[in-house]
């Protein structure tokens, strides 16, 4: 009963990542849209322009953020620059667009995001580690769905980690975190992400 509930969870939540996979880059954070759900309609931002002087309007009809649900909310642009008047953003996972930094849009970093979120790692080679070291013990998680709740970001020497907490029980929302197990998994390698982003949990 318990694993059917976790993949009903599952396919609940799969659609409302939103989350492109494969960006060539990660940027800085994201402009996210002060009104996503305009977009529901896959309308194109009328502020969306091709240089970074904002005189040339974007001219592809294809346009998808790398968070794109906007009917949940989720319209986010990978930022890979802000300047007083500009946020210089990845559209459609490799071009790249810019938006005027007005009430339209504003920024957040991985961070700010991040610790808003829970994730799933893209595989188990990407273990959960006891502490902070390449070297340290590890904990195994037998669920075959996971949900791991995002506490706090870490960057040593070069390597991006997270500090998770999860339910050893499987339980995808516990009623009580006491008896959770916490550990460590790395969220990027360069500028590819290792966890699936999950915005809403």
């Amino acid at each position: 009963m318990r694993i059917l509930f976790a993949l009903a969870l599952f396919c609940s939540l799969k659609p409302i990542m939103g989350q492109n996979q494969k960006p060539i880059s990660l940027g800085i954070g994201f402009a996210i849209a002060a009104n996503p759900y305009q977009f529901e309609d896959f309308t194109i931002p009328e502020n969306l322009y091709q240089n970074q002087g904002l005189s040339e309007k974007w001219k592809d009809e294809k346009v998808e953020p790398f968070f794109f649900k906007p009917d949940y909310g989720l319209y986010h642009f990978i930022c890979l620059e802000q300047s007083p008047t500009y946020f210089k953003i990845l559209v459609n996972d490799s071009a790249i667009g810019y938006l005027p930094r007005d009430s339209s849009f504003y920024f957040k970093t991985w961070e700010e995001i991040l610790v808003e979120s829970s994730v799933q790692r893209l595989t188990k080679d990407n273990p959960i580690l006891v502490e902070l070291e390449i070297q340290s013990q590890e904990l195994i998680k037998p669920c075959d769905i996971e949900l791991l709740k995002v506490l706090s970001l870490v960057e040593r020497n070069g390597e991006h980690w997270l500090q998770i907490e999860f339910s050893p029980d499987c339980e995808p929302y516990p009623e009580e975190w006491k008896l959770s197990k916490r550990g460590w998994i790395k969220w990027r390698d360069a500028n590819n992400l290792l966890v699936t982003i999950r915005l809403l949990y």
